[in-house]
């Protein structure tokens, strides 16, 4: 009678290789996918910011920064977001009274470069046109995963 103790180290070997193949295609993409919600998320939170503003300003009769912007933008502290705070739904940044940022999941140096750099976040900014924008910081190439340039969202 023979009796089965299990699978050989062949077997075992085979099943460790095919897994670690099909990994090695599956891995790459899922981190770019993930990079790219991640993006999603902060550009949603930079539009729900601007709906924010925009419903303060209805209700208030006031813009969220009243005073002159200069030519570079100010960006956006911790008190200008309690202003707005009731207007908006939970987002995606990290906030002190200094700035907003924003995580993103990856950025690209030009929209035709492939090689992604993961991780970073951005400054969230109002320019001279009171229009709230993106800015990019020193660590984040100025162009978005799907190349879209951050500062133009």
């Amino acid at each position: 009678m023979k009796r089965n103790r299990g699978f050989s180290i062949i077997e075992v070997v085979l099943v460790l290789g095919v897994i670690g193949i099909l990994s090695s295609f599956i891995v790459p993409k899922t981190r770019n996918y993930l990079a790219m919600a991640k993006d999603t998320k902060a550009i949603n939170t930079l539009n729900n910011i601007r709906m924010a503003s925009e419903t303060y300003y209805l209700e208030n009769g006031k813009e969220l920064i009243e005073e002159e912007v200069s030519e570079e933008g100010k960006v956006l502290t911790g008190t200008d977001i309690e202003k707005i705070k009731k207007y908006m739904r939970d987002s995606n940044f990290q906030s002190d009274s200094s700035e907003i940022k924003v995580d993103i999941g990856g950025s690209k140096e030009s929209k035709d470069i492939e090689e992604i750099k993961y991780g970073g976040y951005l400054n969230v900014y109002m320019n001279k046109n009171k229009e709230i924008i993106f800015k990019t910081s020193s660590e984040v190439f100025p162009y978005s995963i799907r190349g879209e340039k951050w500062e133009e969202i």
